[in-house]
């Protein structure tokens, strides 16, 4: 038995670390993509309310890929999944690439749709690393998975650089190159992917919990229909947490490189800006999973609640390169905290044979919300510049608090009658 668990923990162990690998991958790929992919659409265009069409696009993308997806891993498993999404996304970057070399605007954001698409199947790779790991641990897979992100804001900063070379080298359009590199960065991870990601991490996740004693406990319990699922509080806040996060950094950092360009900042600086905004996002991903596992899921969405309405005031108030670094990193920390609890909240309340939908249908409701914010966020800018961009943040960190009210008022009313609806599932 000892062998067993030991060969089951290195297993464990090699999954996640192939999904570490291709989410830095991925996510390297897509932060150098997001810094020039707003100041493209203006240049096409010729008008700043586009400035957050193709992440609406991309958003919307996500959202219709969400479900598919998630049915793709639930049927045939996730390594199939994850791999057609990084396809995806390969076709995504290539149709961006010619966007730009072409002056297309609607080539860009064709690519932005296929990019998105992905999106939806890498976001999935938190809940694959939960899957494989025991209830105790997932917080920490989770918050690990995260934290690759870090490493492609990192590696990010140095495609910005390599990326000033090859145009000068070469005398391809410099807001190309980002693109033209992510096809490398997605190839590469789908490879990965597709060689490595070996047993599917579906099966052991079923053999995991089959093997749990509280499983053989409630033997009754089956699938649930969707519905049932998401009439659970618990559910429902997790999903509003993650889209409501996710909205209040889209509004921001949509405009956030147009803002800095017009201020006459630098593509370098504007990159710093965002390499600083997604560090925030992932740096402390694997102290926030200790957070978690220490607090409690609640406490640490309340933490992400403060940390984004400080960053929503330090916004408002930027009137300095710093201060906008300040801003963008703190907006990306307080999703961060919001992020990583409400996927750790969403994956206690489920079983593995209805991860995959129940994700994905999350995912849809994320992708919609930051498609409206996306497609907000040009005319709130132009219309109010900045400073209405990061006061709109203000008014949904209200909104999120609002939600968590809500939520675990309805938990509590529901506590005493939970064995009658069935309660929640094992883990």
């Amino acid at each position: 038995m000892r062998i067993q668990t030991d060969v089951e923990a290195a297993i464990a162990r090699r999954i996640t670390t192939v999904l570490f690998a291709t989410t830095s991958l991925h996510s390297t790929a897509m932060v150098a993509i997001f810094t020039v992919t707003s100041i493209i659409a203006v240049r096409l265009t010729g008008s700043d309310a586009s400035a957050g069409v193709p992440t609406t696009v991309l958003a919307l993308g996500r959202a219709a890929g969400a479900y598919p997806v998630g049915w793709l891993m639930d049927r045939l498993g996730r390594r199939i999944g994850l791999s057609a999404g990084l396809l995806t996304a390969t076709v995504g970057a290539a149709t961006g690439a010619l966007a730009v070399l072409q002056d297309s605007f609607w080539l860009l954001l064709g690519g932005a749709f296929f990019i998105g698409m992905s999106r939806s199947a890498v976001e999935q790779t938190r809940y694959i690393a939960a899957e494989v790991q025991p209830a105790g641990r997932r917080a920490k897979a989770i918050g690990l998975i995260v934290f690759s992100g870090a490493v492609g804001s990192l590696a990010s900063r140095l495609v910005m650089e390599l990326n000033a070379r090859l145009t000068a080298a070469t005398g391809i359009a410099n807001m190309a190159g980002p693109w033209l590199m992510a096809i490398v960065f997605m190839g590469l991870g789908l490879l990965l992917n597709q060689a490595l990601l070996r047993p599917d991490p579906l099966q052991i996740g079923r053999r995991l919990v089959a093997r749990t004693s509280e499983q053989r406990k409630r033997a009754v319990w089956k699938v649930r229909p969707m519905r049932q699922i998401f009439r659970r509080p618990n559910v429902l806040l997790a999903a509003a947490v993650m889209a409501l996060a996710q909205l209040s950094m889209m509004v921001v950092m949509v405009v956030t490189p147009l803002h800095m360009d017009y201020e006459g900042f630098s593509t370098l600086s504007i990159s710093n800006a965002l390499m600083l905004h997604t560090l925030g996002m992932f740096a402390f991903a694997a102290l926030t999973g200790w957070l978690i596992n220490w607090l409690g899921r609640v406490p640490v969405i309340w933490m992400g609640a403060a940390v984004l309405a400080g960053a929503g005031l330090v916004g408002f108030a930027a009137g300095t390169l710093l201060s906008i670094y300040a801003a963008v990193f703190l907006l990306g920390l307080g999703w961060n905290l919001c992020h990583i609890a409400g996927s750790a909240l969403l994956s206690d309340e489920l079983i593995s044979q209805e991860r995959g939908r129940v994700q994905g249908i999350t995912e849809v409701v994320v992708g919609v919300t930051v498609a409206v914010g996306s497609l907000a966020s040009g005319s709130i800018y132009g219309g109010y510049g900045y400073t209405g961009a990061n006061a709109a943040v203000l008014c949904i960190v209200a909104v999120l608090a609002l939600a968590v009210f809500v939520a675990r008022w309805a938990e509590a009313r529901g506590a005493t009658i939970a064995p009658e609806l069935g309660g929640a599932p094992p883990g």
